[in-house]
């Protein structure tokens, strides 16, 4: 294969214009505070209305399972929603005028009640990945015959779902209660511990239960409070009432040993914006969205109601979310802003306590990140299809990727920081750690993720086919996209091999042409499209490898709108003193990683600095001609006899590898 020395040209124009760069200093300190980043951080809750669209094609089970096999865990999925407390189950299958088990009255997009029979949970049973933790919420609203009603769902989604159940919710956003007419003024956290005790207590308590825990089998447990208005945002609080995680346990929820053991979580949700009234209508903003330093004000409300969470003995989840309620809003939902919104949102939750967080699907809502069928929307039919933040699932795919057993076989956690240094509203960071490096790479430092969340609205990727093609981008940003040059000070060893893995798109406004590290979704199958070339495997992909400077210094470039994650080798605790692995910090693995193209870049960026300290030096030696482009020629100067000779040898060396060679 003959490279064009033409492409040495275009290696210098690069080096002319990063003289023009922005740079961004960035330490990373040495005792920052982590709490703990789980492989299924990311899951989804579905409106049960909405679920039998997505049974009806193997989209979502296709683009789940590529999550598993990235991570080796499927993304929990939560079936809840506002129509969870209309949802009534009628033992007759099939249901009596439709012939079907499931039925929403009038239809899916106005639904008031959801009527369903026990063979509806089996329809769902196995199309989820092998392993998926199931979240159902029961109907809490309607409290006729002592909740005679959710106690029937609790047995039948059981015996439907079986093991892959792992937990019951009582109600959705029940903070809503009083203004919805579902409860009378006296609601509050203390009427609802006591209803949550009756309701546990006769699941519990039921001859299916008891059997399960009698014969030692796994039970489900429940995620507690699923409340909605935000602790600190007055005009999204609904109504006024008590309910908060930290009354919640203060008042008790967990005075019995048996609550604790049967409460594995509990539940609050967020939408930072709204489209359900018109004043917060008027306020929606894509740059609103994709501001870290307002996600940093929503998300640190809840810092007192992880605490009060952790003292009760569980973890608080975001069990419900996206970028505006009332189904989202396209031009901002189904953009790229939001796909950098959303791995923002995730890391920094994940950074003060919050364990996972759930993005709510609707197959008619402009904010799901895939939708299954056709539908017609504000007179356009949309396709179905993938948008741009289903890619931000992927790219934390990668970051959360990894957690597997250590050198002495055990079972390490990753862990996750955020970085002073990257905290304003356009730059959010992060580091992740690893207990299994904690011998080699920095106290264990693993991964680092840097978003560059300030707005660039380019002209191209404006449409989907699954969008609204009224809303595609209009407003344009002038100029060049800018690009900084990261110096990030780590303590990581010199020479230390890094992958770089980017989350990028043609601008904040984009809806289409995101990749992760080249690697795109088809919208009809769901099937990934490695990038990267020809034998790379899911999750093995990469942007490029590069290597950690004097000191500890990691330099790269990241331009405006973009995502990037930093990580060292996969198995390096286990090999730093390996004969097997001459460059530090790299695995075997790792290495046979690295692409022609890669190689080859790595190669030229190199023969470009040599020519440009060269040219500065204004040293020459004898050589083969060189052509000016004049019609004359010139003697070549050392740098470039240099230049050729490093790249005949690195052609000579990749071409041994390729045949066996050494």
């Amino acid at each position: 294969m003959i490279f064009s020395r033409s492409f040495l040209a275009l290696a210098m124009a690069g080096v002319a214009a990063a003289q023009n760069k922005t740079t961004v200093s960035i330490s990373v300190p040495s005792n920052l505070s982590t709490r703990v980043l789980v492989p299924d951080v990311y899951g989804y809750s579905i409106e049960p209305v909405w679920l039998d669209s997505y049974l009806n094609t193997s989209l979502a089970s296709t683009l789940l399972g590529s999550i598993a096999n990235v991570i080796g865990k499927a993304p929990p999925i939560r079936v809840g929603g506002n129509t969870a407390d209309q949802t009534y189950l009628y033992p007759s299958s099939p249901l009596p005028l439709t012939g079907n088990d499931s039925a929403a009255i009038p239809d899916p997009l106005h639904a008031h009640s959801f009527n369903i029979t026990p063979r509806w949970f089996d329809t769902w049973a196995t199309y989820f990945p092998n392993g998926t933790e199931l979240i159902f919420t029961l109907n809490l609203k309607d409290n006729s015959s002592s909740w005679a009603n959710a106690v029937a769902e609790a047995e039948a989604a059981h015996a439907g779902l079986g093991n892959s159940l792992v937990a019951f919710e009582l109600g959705n956003e029940i903070d809503h209660f009083i203004n919805k007419g579902w409860r009378d003024a006296s609601w509050g956290v203390k009427t609802y511990i006591e209803q949550f005790r009756n309701l546990t207590g006769q699941i519990t308590g039921s001859s299916w239960y008891q059997a399960l825990d009698n014969g030692g089998k796994k039970t489900p447990t429940f995620q507690a409070a699923v409340f909605a208005d935000p602790p600190l945002v007055p005009d999204q609080q609904d109504e006024i009432d008590d309910f908060s995680i930290a009354n919640l346990t203060a008042g008790g929820i967990v005075s019995r040993a048996e609550e604790k053991d049967i409460i594995s979580s509990y539940a609050v949700h967020l939408y930072p914006q709204s489209t359900c009234d018109t004043p917060r209508w008027y306020r929606l903003r894509l740059d609103l969205l994709s501001d870290h330093s307002v996600l940093w004000k929503n998300v640190s409300q809840y810092i007192p109601q992880v605490a009060a969470a952790d003292a009760a003995g569980a973890p608080l989840v975001m069990g419900e979310t996206n970028s505006a309620s009332c189904s989202g809003k396209s031009g901002i939902s189904d953009t790229f802003g939001a796909a950098l919104w959303a791995v923002d949102y995730v890391l920094t939750a994940a950074s003060i306590g919050i364990r996972k967080v759930y993005f709510h699907l609707g197959a008619q809502s402009e904010y799901s990140s895939f939708t299954p069928l056709p539908y017609t929307l504000k007179n356009e039919t949309l396709a179905p299809g993938i948008r741009a933040s289903w890619y931000a699932h992927y790219f934390l795919a990668r970051v959360v990727s990894g957690q597997s057993r250590n050198c002495s076989g055990a079972q390490p956690e990753f862990r996750v920081a955020a970085l002073p240094g990257a905290n304003s509203s356009s730059l959010s960071g992060f580091a992740v750690y690893d207990d299994a490096k904690k011998t080699a790479a920095g106290e264990g430092l693993s991964k680092l993720v840097f978003l560059d969340m300030g707005v660039w609205n380019g002209t191209e990727g404006l449409s989907n086919p699954s969008t609204l093609s009224a809303t595609d981008g209009a407003m344009f940003s002038e100029g060049t996209r800018p690009v900084s040059t990261f110096e990030v000070a780590t303590p990581w060893a010199q020479g230390v091999q890094v992958k770089v893995v980017r989350l990028a798109g043609p601008g904040t406004n984009a809806k289409s042409n995101v990749t992760v590290a080249g690697t795109v979704f088809d919208d009809g199958t769901g099937e990934p499209v490695v990038g990267g070339g020809e034998g790379r495997q899911l999750g093995d992909e990469y942007s490029e490898i590069i290597q950690v400077d004097a000191a500890g210094v990691l330099r790269f470039d990241v331009q405006r709108a973009e995502g990037v994650l930093l990580e060292v080798g996969s198995d390096e605790a286990c090999n730093d003193n390996s004969q097997d692995s001459p460059t530090p910090g790299i695995s075997g693995s790792f290495r046979a990683e690295a692409s022609w193209r890669n190689i080859m870049f790595a190669v030229l960026v190199g023969v470009a600095g040599i020519i440009a300290r060269a040219g500065e030096s204004g040293s020459s030696a004898t050589g083969a001609g060189v052509n000016t482009g004049a019609g004359t020629t010139r003697e070549k100067t050392e740098a470039e006899i240099e230049a050729d000779r490093l790249y005949d040898e690195a052609i000579e060396e990749e071409y041994a590898k390729r045949e066996g060679g050494a």
